[in-house]
């Protein structure tokens, strides 16, 4: 989850309302379906911005706000919220990787 600094109080505690951007990694075992369910219902509270990360397929689906998903691969750069910019499939997916 990610949430914009503006939105998070002085103290620690829960956060109120729906994160901005979600990222979800998909593992084998993992039923899509299931995760598309649970993007969708953060994108129908408030969330911006998704992704779906696959990364058996190289694949990263892509919502934002409640339009249909994009299916970004390769070189494409991906979009971001604010500031955070130039990163591509290839990018995240080899973050996803190193330890």
């Amino acid at each position: 989850m990610v949430v914009k600094s503006d939105r998070l109080g002085d103290e620690d505690g829960p956060l109120q309302g729906s994160p901005d951007w979600i990222i979800e990694i998909r593992s084998p075992d993992q039923s899509t379906l299931d995760l598309q369910n649970k993007i969708l219902h953060c994108l129908s509270n408030g969330t911006q911005l998704a992704w779906l990360i696959d990364i058996q397929r190289q694949r990263i689906w892509v919502w934002e706000n409640q339009e249909l998903p994009l299916v970004f691969a390769g070189t494409e750069i991906l979009p971001t919220l604010d500031n955070i910019s130039d990163l591509t499939v290839e990018k995240v997916i080899a973050m996803t990787q190193k330890r």
